[in-house]
């Protein structure tokens, strides 16, 4: 997703882990996130905050851990890691609703030779407890967007939904040139408390259950007449 200059903006400074790279987002973020390259379900992400004193608290699903010195909390981390390589990001002050974070899902497709659309979109927020907002893990719960957003701490402009409408076409048409026979990108962001949308990751499997569980099933039926055509 570099390679398309107007995606630049909406991607969280991501490296691969090795102890320095961690230290070093450590030191710029004070809070970061660690994530398995290729994961999926949420599974193995841990969120890690500098404290006071050469202290860190490690958050890993629902448990908190406060760990003193470096070489302790390389140890414990490394203890919950699964076996992938995993990738640092900052930790980015996702919008909360009733205190527990939230992102969007966006479902992307097309048909062959056809251009990306949007077809879907809902909220996920994390269960009690969980810095992951994947319903099934963390026990929370799906949202209309909307509704979801106005619930929220986030300060929105009206120019946030077309925003994110392009933005999520723009990943579609470049990850479409890097994998030809793609279909279909469940695409999460994140809106960070101003208001400003980031991605994620892009899911190349994803279910469409979560659109099963919004009050409304038209977008589950969208996705499910353009997966079919």
């Amino acid at each position: 997703m570099l390679k398309e200059k107007r995606l630049g903006k909406y991607l969280p400074d991501t490296v691969l882990f090795e102890p320095k790279a961690l230290w070093d987002h450590v030191r710029k973020y004070g809070s970061v996130i660690l994530k398995p390259s290729g994961g999926g379900g949420g599974a193995g992400i841990i969120k890690l905050t500098r404290l006071k004193n050469g202290h860190y608290r490690v958050h890993s699903g629902h448990e908190r851990k406060e760990i003193a010195g470096k070489s302790a909390v390389l140890a414990h981390i490394r203890s919950r890691f699964r076996p992938k390589p995993y990738l640092i990001q900052p930790y980015l002050s996702l919008g909360r609703i009733n205190g527990r974070p939230f992102d969007v899902r966006v479902m992307l497709q097309r048909k062959k030779e056809g251009p990306w659309v949007v077809t879907g979109w809902l909220a996920k927020q994390a269960g009690p407890g969980f810095v992951v907002t994947n319903v099934a893990r963390s026990r929370g719960k799906v949202l209309p967007l909307t509704a979801a957003v106005a619930k929220s701490n986030c300060k929105v402009s009206p120019e946030l939904w077309d925003e994110m409408k392009e933005m999520s076409i723009l990943v579609g048409e470049r990850l479409g040139k890097q994998y030809p026979s793609l279909r279909m990108i469940g695409l999460d962001l994140g809106i960070d408390v101003n208001g400003r949308p980031w991605i994620i990751e892009a899911n190349f499997r994803p279910s469409l259950s979560l659109f099963k569980k919004l009050p409304d099933l038209r977008a589950y039926r969208r996705i499910k007449r353009h997966r079919n055509q």
